[in-house]
């Protein structure tokens, strides 16, 4: 739930994200999802992006995962 007094996506926690993973089913690649935790969704944000193994982000969402 966003507030416009705050972001509660710009919080630490485990956030759920999904997107296509470029070094599976190549040259295409394939959408996946998968979890990462970091320190607000700007950090996810360039964890995803920074190895360079994922791109056309289609959502990034604070959840708790399954398996926590």
């Amino acid at each position: 739930m966003n507030s416009k007094f705050f972001d509660l996506d710009d919080e630490e926690g485990w956030y759920h994200i999904k997107a296509r993973d470029i070094t599976i089913a190549k040259p295409k690649g394939m959408v996946i999802k998968f979890w990462l935790y970091g320190e607000s969704k700007s950090d996810i944000e360039h964890k995803v992006l920074m190895k360079g193994h994922h791109k056309d982000i289609e959502w990034i969402r604070k959840e708790t995962p399954p398996f926590v």
